[in-house]
């Protein structure tokens, strides 16, 4: 998905960042005005090593690099938690959890790790790869095949 969006400047992460870091007047600001940019699009800085902010994720985005570097990590913390809880025989360790994804979301807020600002590759033909690779001739991913196995068709 990260390389779908990559295609388009408007899915970017960079402008964003970079635009950020322009309005600075030294490195102290530019440092600081990153910061805020990132915290915008992640989760607001009101968070204690167990206490997620209340404010996530309302300013979400889908853009290359933020897909890449914070949701999918994200995603992959949680997936990783519920696992162990399941090869354990326990209940999901929301407090575990927690510290792993505040803490993933601090580190990531206050990198500086520098995302472009052009865009790369073509739209088509990435979404005919994505399309090959994980929806070509895989019957689990047949919509039609599945909805009528479902007994859902439009019939």
């Amino acid at each position: 998905m990260d390389t779908l969006l990559a295609c388009h400047y408007g899915f970017l992460l960079g402008p964003w960042l970079e635009s950020s870091k322009k309005l600075a007047q030294n490195p102290e600001q530019e440092k600081q005005f990153e910061w805020n940019a990132r915290t915008q699009v992640t989760m607001w800085f009101d968070n204690t090593m167990n206490e997620a902010s209340l404010l996530r994720d309302y300013g979400n985005k889908y853009w290359s690099g933020l897909l890449r570097d914070y949701y999918g990590p994200r995603a992959a913390i949680y997936f990783r938690c519920l696992l162990e809880s399941l090869e354990k025989g326990q209940g999901f360790s929301l407090n575990e959890w927690r510290k792993k994804w505040i803490k993933l979301t601090n580190d990531w807020q206050n990198s500086r790790n520098i995302y472009t600002v052009k865009s790369r590759g073509d739209a088509f033909n990435t979404s005919r790869w994505i399309y090959d690779k994980y929806l070509r001739n895989n019957d689990v991913h047949d919509h039609e095949a599945f909805m009528e196995t479902e007994g859902l068709s439009r019939a």
